[in-house]
């Protein structure tokens, strides 16, 4: 838990024919990490990344018109040779293509012939009713206008006389004006300049439009035709989205395949590939190895044990894999250093439960994270946490603080924030020296995983002895310097000479006068560094009490406006449904707010005094399909 598992450097050499059958075989156990150097763009890889451009493109179209996607499953494709198979997708997307732009194309058109009708047709209908026995003349000339501004002025003012006009169609506006010939102009640039414009004239439209009847016909049952053609698309999409699916984790299976033949190549006929293995699988996978190729293979595998660049993996109980995502915002542990998530798993909901103190708004928080872990499965993860950290709310409120919904339970408890503050105020400070001293010990730690035994013994040991000596003269004589001066403040003198004086001596005398110097300035930086930066970050600890107080003042708050409300029936609703809405308000709001308080307490305050993160996370190589190569 608190270090990764054993890794070993691994190389392969095979021949480069055999390398299909090496990344199946490594893709199925799922225990091999590619060491990833410069990346080979040979043409093949080029023709994959257009190609996936073009899936993803296709499938960003497709996705809007989806109601829901198909759950066939896809008829694998099986061929001698990548080629093949990249030949046979492009083809495919040739031809979805093509379909999905007669389904635009389509839509185009349909919504075209949409606009013609909903357009012309209420004018149709209303001439034939107005004016039905009109017919065209080379005298006069008929046009229609509709309202284009919404303060058009009165269309009867602007037409030159003898033009008459109708008002036909009220949504939308639409005017019919009948004119001498040669007045058309004249009518047409008064309307257009009093708001109102000609009606919009599409495609298949007569230049008559005393006609428009007929063409009306024809739009609506080419309309139906249309939207007979598109249910039958439509009924395809889903299983074309799926195979599109399909041919993207292939195409990527291909890409990781080639990239790898190909980078990874010494010659025209060898592969060799490098990797870490985790060393409990190191024996089972070569033997499969071996057998798979008939023992045309070759590997050479080396334990490693204080080299950073080595991937990570960790075993947990379930428990704390829960919290694993909280270690990993900060950084991925390295592999030389200790792993805080099994300590965070439990500091993490017992300074929340701390902060959030409340035996009944720790059950509602528990309540709520068991409703995200059955009924949304995306927060899943933030269920589980809060159910943890409700239920060690609850228990702290009840058994530690005597609260509940923000009272007082009536009991005599160990801390009573509404009883003895002062008691939680100094409890709050203690954890933080607890924390605080947890981490340099950690650090310790890893300074002799990394080897750094100066570090450890001359630097770091002193640094808690040091902090240790600060604390105990802060709480145990104030800030009186003068009482400090008359002997105590000696505490101090002897971890401070070990920090400033020892090792730059030695790094004097072993190396040269330069860097014995440069550590000496740095080490007295070390030393006002401990005794400022980490005396703040334990009063940053108070956060804890701070918290507590504000979430009692803050439900009061709402008890007081229930206890104002008006007597009879609806004052007792009104004041049922203020302490209801209030006791929900609380429960979000200071569940967010101690969340980001505890994440704060753990990276700021104790994270910064030992872990570097900056590691690499195990990522074995999987193939999402297989190998469709026979």
């Amino acid at each position: 838990m608190f270090r990764p598992e054993r890794m070993s450097k691994t190389t392969l050499l095979f021949l480069k024919s055999d390398t299909e059958h090496v990344l199946d075989l490594l893709s199925k156990h799922g225990a091999f990490h590619i060491i990833v150097k410069e990346e080979v763009r040979p043409e093949l890889l080029n023709n994959i990344g257009v190609l996936i451009s073009r899936i993803n493109g296709l499938m960003e179209r497709i996705r809007p018109l989806l109601t829901e996607e198909s759950s066939a499953q896809e008829e694998p494709i099986t061929a001698n040779d990548w080629s093949t198979i990249i030949k046979h997708i492009e083809n495919k997307l040739n031809e979805y293509e093509k379909s999905i732009k007669e389904y635009e194309e389509l839509t185009l058109l349909e919504n075209t012939l949409k606009s013609a009708i909903s357009t012309w047709k209420s004018f149709v209908i209303a001439i034939d009713k107005a004016l039905p026995n009109i017919f065209p003349s080379k005298h006069f000339s008929f046009l229609a206008f509709y309202q284009k501004e919404q303060r058009a002025i009165d269309f009867r003012m602007v037409i030159p006389y003898p033009s008459i006009a109708f008002d036909l169609v009220q949504n939308p506006h639409i005017i019919f004006v009948i004119c001498l010939t040669k007045d058309v102009l004249d009518v047409k640039r008064g309307l257009e300049e009093a708001g109102y414009a000609e009606m919009p004239q599409f495609e298949g439209m007569p230049k008559n439009f005393l006609e428009a009847n007929k063409a009306i016909e024809d739009f609506e049952k080419r309309l139906n035709t249309i939207s007979s053609k598109k249910s039958e698309f439509l009924s395809k999409l889903s299983s074309i989205y799926s195979e599109l699916k399909y041919f993207k984790s292939l195409l990527s299976d291909a890409h990781s395949v080639i990239s790898i033949k190909e980078g990874k190549a010494v010659d025209r006929h060898w592969v060799v590939l490098d990797g870490y293995v985790p060393t409990r699988n190191l024996e089972g996978l070569i033997n499969d190895l071996k057998t798979k190729l008939e023992g045309r293979i070759l590997f050479n595998s080396v334990e490693e044990h204080s080299s950073p660049q080595v991937p990570v993996i960790f075993k947990y109980p379930s428990f704390f894999k829960i919290f694993d995502s909280v270690t990993n915002l900060y950084g991925t542990p390295s592999y030389t250093e200790i792993n805080p998530t099994p300590i965070l798993a439990i500091t993490f909901p017992l300074f929340f439960g701390l902060m959030f103190g409340d035996l009944g708004h720790g059950i509602m928080l528990a309540l709520l994270g068991f409703f995200m872990c059955k009924y949304v499965k995306s927060m899943e993860k933030i269920g589980r946490m809060l159910i943890i950290c409700g239920i060690v709310s609850a228990i702290i409120g009840g058994a530690l603080y005597g609260e509940a919904f923000g009272k007082h339970i009536g009991y005599h408890t160990i801390l009573s924030p509404s009883e003895d503050f002062m008691s939680l105020f100094k409890f709050s400070l203690y954890i933080g020296v607890a924390q605080i001293s947890l981490g340099i010990v950690l650090q310790i730690m890893n300074n002799l995983i990394q080897r750094k035994k100066l570090d450890a013994l001359l630097v770091n040991t002193p640094r808690l002895l040091l902090y240790i000596m600060f604390v105990y003269l802060v709480f145990g004589y104030g800030l009186n310097i003068t009482r400090w001066l008359e002997g105590p403040i000696l505490l101090l003198l002897f971890p401070s000479i070990i920090m400033l004086i020892v090792k730059p001596t030695l790094l004097f005398i072993m190396h040269e006068r330069k860097e014995g110097l440069s550590a000496l300035g740095e080490l007295g930086f070390e030393v006002l560094d401990t005794m400022i930066r980490f005396v703040s970050n334990t009063v940053s600890y108070l956060r804890i009490f701070a918290m507590v107080m504000a979430h009692i003042q803050l439900t009061n708050v709402f008890y007081s406006l229930a206890s104002i409300t008006g007597g009879g029936i609806f004052g007792e609703i009104t004041a049922w449904l203020l302490m209801a809405i209030g006791n929900i308000f609380v429960v979000l709001l200071e569940g967010v707010i101690a969340m980001a308080q505890d994440l704060r307490l753990h990276f700021y305050e104790w994270f910064s005094k030992f872990y570097e993160n900056g590691g690499i996370k195990f990522t074995p190589f999987k193939l999402a399909l297989g190998l469709p190569i026979r």
